[in-house]
């Protein structure tokens, strides 16, 4: 996003950008917190507008995150990975062999999916993204560690590199 020179809201020159943290919960995701963003602040109206350069990198960063977790997918996480790849329910179940209401079951948290399924996804994932290798390498060797199931949050540090 290219920073506004002035206001977006009141048009007001008075328009500041600091360095901060932002919880980005634009992601879909409420564990994703960007540090070392641009947040610029209008001092008449109060408005705030985050700067994030290189969006498509930074989801592409959030996706990887998520594959190398080391805990169980949750819904918006699965549901993340989806729209990250643009696709739509019924095509992401036709991808892992399983039926439209079990992934929105899943992305809905009304199912957990079993520890195959949520291999599936990962590795689903990692092909359609076309992930690079590095990434691969330590996905599979997560996926011969046992699971532990707790929260886990995601820090990215911007800018990022294009």
């Amino acid at each position: 996003m290219d920073r506004p020179e002035k206001c977006p809201t009141c048009g007001s020159e008075h328009f500041l950008f600091e360095k901060s943290h932002h919880h980005f919960l634009e992601s879909g995701l409420d564990n994703v917190h960007l540090t070392n963003v641009e947040i610029g602040t209008c001092a008449d109206c109060g408005e705030k507008v985050v700067s994030i350069p290189h969006p498509t990198e930074l989801m592409r960063l959030i996706g990887e995150s998520i594959l190398l977790k080391p805990t169980s997918l949750n819904g918006a996480e699965i549901r993340f990975l989806r729209k990250n790849l643009h696709l739509k329910i019924n095509e992401f179940a036709q991808l892992l062999g399983v039926d439209r209401v079990t992934v929105s079951r899943w992305e809905n948290e009304h199912e957990k999916p079993s520890r195959a399924a949520d291999r599936l996804v990962r590795l689903t994932y990692a092909v359609e993204a076309k992930i690079g290798e590095g990434i691969v390498e330590e996905l599979r060797k997560n996926l011969r560690k046992e699971d532990i199931d707790s929260k886990v949050d995601f820090f990215v540090s911007l800018p990022l590199a294009s």
